[in-house]
């Protein structure tokens, strides 16, 4: 259910029709880009974060976008909200046929806001189940990284997600067998006291709250490293946890059959993320 929806300018209560060209390139392409936002307590959190990185995917695929003028319009968006999630999503905006874009025609700007989500509260005190996703992911640097409208591959991961009883989440790899992400979520793993998470420069989405972590393993003086990595490195690892803007942190007590208990680092990461909770 959306509660309220601004496109361009012009601000939607729910029940209100909300109109979108047929030619815009986000419906007909995937060209754009989204964040999807936490709201607690009215506050957007990680805001200055997916901020940075819609502008900066912009940037990098050519699409015009006024971070600040975005940035106020969605806080007036805000108003009266209080536990949500929200979403922005940018397009290119309207063209003719053709893959070539029309380099005059404006960017669409979208804002909705939906009712806050719920999880069961085990998935963070205790953990979840998770699997090993058959379906991969292919390899492209040009996208790698950004958070852009074609999810064609997630919404087949989360179909075979579905297919697993009792799995909350699922590792996906790319085609040369690396380990990425999961279906909606970044991952982290622990070895021997170190903390590893994939590099994703040539597929995945860098994800805010994966972001978020890494600065506070180094306030914490947790070591980090970012590579390559196979599956046989994740199953062997100590702790595993996943990680979104939206739910925080979920730590994996099985996976793909192999248990193990939250571990200290996955217990110390989450309690920076109850505490950013906790100051909205």
């Amino acid at each position: 259910m959306i509660r309220r929806v601004w496109i361009n300018g012009v601000t939607l209560e729910q029940g209100d029709t909300a109109v979108l060209s047929v030619a815009d390139r986000g419906l007909a392409y995937g060209d754009g880009l989204f964040e999807t936002i936490r709201i607690s307590g009215g506050r957007p959190l990680l805001f200055d974060a997916h901020m940075s990185r819609l502008g900066s995917s912009a940037a990098a695929l050519g699409i015009v976008f006024d971070a600040d003028a975005a940035a106020t319009a969605f806080a007036g968006f805000l108003a009266g909200s209080d536990e949500a999630v929200a979403k922005i999503i940018l397009t290119r905006g309207n063209s003719g046929r053709g893959y070539l874009p029309d380099p005059h025609a404006p960017s669409t700007l979208i804002f909705t806001l939906h009712p806050e989500m719920s999880w069961p509260p085990g998935h963070a005190a205790q953990g979840i189940v998770a699997t090993v996703c058959q379906q991969p992911l292919g390899i492209s640097p040009l996208l790698a990284g950004h958070k852009h409208l074609n999810r064609l591959e997630q919404v087949l991961l989360r179909r075979e997600l579905a297919t697993h009883e009792g799995a909350s989440e699922a590792l996906v790899l790319d085609v040369g067998g690396h380990v990425v992400e999961g279906v909606f979520s970044n991952v982290f793993w622990v070895q021997d006291g170190v903390l590893h998470s994939p590099r994703l420069d040539r597929a995945g989405v860098r994800g805010v709250m994966r972001q978020a972590l890494q600065a506070e393993a180094l306030r914490a003086g947790i070591p980090f490293e970012e590579g390559e990595y196979r599956l046989e490195q994740v199953l062997a690892a100590d702790e595993v946890f996943f990680c979104n803007s939206i739910y925080g942190i979920w730590p994996v007590r099985q996976l793909a059959a192999i248990e193990r208990m939250p571990g200290p680092i996955t217990r110390r990461l989450q309690r920076y993320w109850d505490e950013m909770l906790g100051a909205s």
